[in-house]
């Protein structure tokens, strides 16, 4: 094939497994029509190959570590859109990591059930710092540490990390996905909102290096609890106010705006302990202190223990476990303030969009439950 492809190969995700079972997404697209993340086998990406010789050798590199091969997945980019963004890695990264988001925060809210068995981790969503050339000839490579300019490709052998499975992704948080793509959509497309929008996506960036495996096999208090930074970094990203510094009431009062669908998380309250005396909050606030307490103490040099990163309850989740739905309310405020959802006419129960609908309430109140886990739902009850 001579004439370029419709689809550019703009990155590939060899840690993710996509459309290999009928609960996994065969792409992720956030309801964009010019950009994408499909596996290997997308006809798509099948064109890419058969036109180019170099991706052909990459794609087919990847292996397990025991030689068993593996298939990747790609970030692909429709032709005109490509003609865009090219030269500006930005939009690209901001569609990873949306799609990211949106895949692995449902899994996160499944803390006791086969939550952490899933797509847990954004080293799934990782791509591989080698990029085809334009012309389809050869693969170029750029990270802090080396620069490999058209590396060789003849007995390549390539794994994935080794650190997290190769799962397969299913149920999206369609819900999120669809209105971050919005907000893509609107920032990189139409080049509208910005200063909006990069609020969305800065705090897109910072959630996902928290979702990353940030401590070792072998690690330390301190280790693991400054992964409080970036979840608490995020949700201060959003509650920035226009003028003057952020702070942890900037948070919690955007958290407030989240309208929940159990009357137990917009009404009952937790006390906490404040300079003018107790006062008393939603457990969702109560949950983000938690956490903002947690980081600055990782931070700045106060007293640490274990017993920072958990929370009471019979079996309920630690507070890095709740981190992941406290962005998600504060997120989905966000937007709801500044680009709300039109309300939709009830549907008829036995329509697709029936079931769909229904399908968007168990993953909301997966979100929920979650967080009633933090001192037992029952006490909710």
């Amino acid at each position: 094939m001579s004439t370029a492809p419709d689809w550019q190969l703009a990155f590939v995700l060899p840690n993710l497994c996509l459309g290999r079972h009928e609960l996994s997404p065969s792409e992720l697209t956030l309801g964009l029509e010019g950009i994408a993340i499909v596996p290997a086998s997308d006809p798509r990406v099948a064109e890419i190959a058969e036109w180019s010789k170099a991706a052909r050798r990459f794609l087919g590199s990847f292996h397990d570590g025991n030689r068993r091969e593996t298939q990747p997945a790609a970030l692909i980019v429709r032709e005109d859109w490509h003609s865009d963004i090219v030269g500006n890695p930005e939009p690209v990264i901001a569609f990873r990591n949306a799609a990211a988001i949106a895949s692995i925060l449902p899994f996160r809210a499944q803390w006791q059930s086969d939550g952490w068995s899933g797509v847990s981790w954004s080293e799934s969503f990782d791509y591989h710092p080698a990029q085809l050339r334009l012309d389809g000839t050869k693969f170029d490579s750029w990270t802090p540490a080396l620069n490999s300019m058209g590396f060789r490709l003849d007995g390549l052998s390539l794994t994935p990390d080794l650190r997290v499975p190769r799962t397969e992704l299913r149920h999206v948080d369609e819900r999120l996905a669809e209105r971050l793509g919005r907000v893509w959509y609107l920032r990189y497309r139409r080049g509208r909102e910005k200063r909006k929008s990069a609020r969305v996506f800065r705090s897109l960036e910072t959630a996902y290096e928290a979702l990353g495996i940030r401590f070792r096999s072998y690690s330390s208090l301190n280790e693991v609890g400054l992964n409080a930074v970036p979840w608490a970094t995020a949700i201060e990203v959003l509650a920035s106010p226009d003028k003057g510094r952020v702070s942890k009431w900037h948070c919690t009062r955007l958290i407030g705006q989240h309208e929940f669908s159990v009357p137990a998380l917009r009404w009952r309250k937790c006390w906490v302990k404040t300079k003018q005396g107790r006062s008393h909050m939603t457990l969702a606030k109560r949950i983000f202190l938690r956490l903002y307490d947690a980081r600055s103490s990782f931070v700045h040099g106060g007293k640490v223990s274990a017993k920072l990163l958990l929370t009471t309850g019979d079996e309920a989740p630690p507070l890095l476990s709740l981190a992941s739905t406290i962005y998600r309310t504060a997120l989905t405020a966000y937007l709801e303030e500044h680009w709300p959802l039109e309300p939709t006419p009830e549907p008829d129960d036995s329509s697709l969009r029936a079931i769909l609908e229904n399908a968007l309430q168990e993953n909301l109140g997966t979100y929920e439950d979650h967080l009633l886990q933090a001192i037992g739902k029952s006490y909710w009850d």
